[in-house]
């Protein structure tokens, strides 16, 4: 978590507010809480809380991120390596460092979605527009003959290889992020490979 010590703080606040959601949901329930609890919960103003976030659906499921214009345009065009996984497996890489992910907030997160049935409905409506979006991309590099089908199927496998890396993180929490995005990778080639 490199950058000017704004940027460090700014990450800091993000994660505390995540957190603060996060618990709150599992406490008492998605529709259990508001944003001042929130402000409240995270020792922070209103304000704060609105200049980080603009809905609770993106606090507790974090926010957004766009990838840099370029990083899409050389994943188009065929980049970084030529082949499809292995290029989407960097893009995944760039957005976890883009984001600064903290494993124990991703598995906190996890939590929550698998336990309140509010807060699956809304995971499951924004990693569908997600994996739309990805499958835009796939379609633009591949081509319409690859498939939407396909495309589909390539990115519910890299879901669950992200998925895997953070049950290698849970016993281990000082593991570096990339190393465990190799080990859930190579996992993956090696069953494919069988």
């Amino acid at each position: 978590m490199g950058g000017s010590k704004w940027e460090q703080r700014r990450v800091e606040t993000t994660q505390r507010l995540q957190h603060c959601a996060l618990e709150l949901t599992l406490e008492r329930g998605f529709d259990g809480w508001t944003m001042d609890d929130l402000a409240a919960a995270a020792d922070v103003s209103r304000r704060t809380v609105f200049n980080y976030f603009d809905a609770k659906a993106d606090v507790v499921l974090g926010p957004h991120h766009d990838l840099p214009e370029e990083t899409v345009a050389a994943f188009v065009s065929g980049g970084p390596t030529g082949r499809l996984f292995d290029d989407l497996v960097q893009l995944a890489r760039e957005v976890l460092h883009e984001t600064s992910v903290d494993i124990e907030l991703e598995l906190l997160r996890r939590r929550v979605e698998s336990t309140d049935p509010k807060v699956m409905a809304i995971f499951r409506a924004r990693f569908e527009e997600h994996v739309e979006d990805a499958v835009a991309l796939i379609l633009e590099r591949e081509g319409e003959g690859f498939g939407a089908h396909r495309a589909r199927l390539v990115m519910r496998l890299l879901v669950t290889v992200f998925d895997s890396m953070l049950d290698r993180s849970a016993p281990d929490l000082t593991r570096p992020l990339p190393d465990l995005i190799d080990d859930a990778v190579r996992d993956a080639r090696d069953v494919f490979a069988d």
